[in-house]
């Protein structure tokens, strides 16, 4: 019976030094990573939309991935992102613009980050932050480029209804009077 308990005692002391062993392992790799992130550059900034950030969504300076999106939390009106640097060659300059970019064929999105301009320079803010680009803001501007598009057709058509090919032997003067013509026509329509 001794010699079992002897056993007994023996196993239990060789679990208690795997344990500290195993717990020592954890606590070491738990320190290296956390020395590790604490070196690791970070920026936050609250945006009023992040339009499908995620967590880990990659961060892009000028098109080359150089982070990601560590943290998301909504605050009040704005959403708080914490950005982890992990390219240690690369430090945003001080007035940079920060906006949502879509990338790839799924649909993911980005957080693109672009080089100062003189706005964003005066603004004193480290990143500055741009609203995203929605599919109905371009559609908006699609259409008023049609707009516009349609009217000069309109008055080119115009011009060129009432310019007879005998008016143009007139000239300049004929294209001016013609021009002056259009001019008053347009001006009436306004009214």
């Amino acid at each position: 019976m001794k010699n079992l308990s002897d056993i007994h005692k023996y196993i239990r002391i060789e679990f208690i030094i795997w344990f500290f062993i195993l717990c020592l392992v954890v606590t070491g790799v738990r320190v290296h990573r956390h020395n590790k992130a604490k070196e690791l550059v970070t920026y936050q900034l609250f945006m009023p939309d992040v339009d499908g950030i995620i967590v880990g969504s990659p961060v892009k300076f000028m098109g080359v991935q150089v982070g990601y999106v560590d943290k998301i939390k909504i605050i009040s009106n704005d959403v708080y992102l914490k950005l982890v640097i992990t390219d240690k060659n690369v430090t945003l300059p001080k007035g940079s613009i920060a906006t949502v970019e879509f990338n790839g064929m799924g649909g993911s999105k980005s957080l693109e980050v672009y080089p100062p301009t003189k706005e964003s320079l005066a603004s004193k803010k480290l990143i500055a932050v741009k609203s995203p680009k929605r599919l109905h803001d371009s559609l908006s501007l699609l259409n008023e480029m049609f707009d516009k598009i349609d009217s000069i057709m309109g008055r080119m058509s115009f011009f060129a209804n009432q310019t007879d090919v005998n008016d143009m032997s007139k000239g300049i003067e004929g294209v001016q009077d013609n021009m002056n013509m259009l001019d008053t026509m347009i001006k009436r329509r306004e009214r």
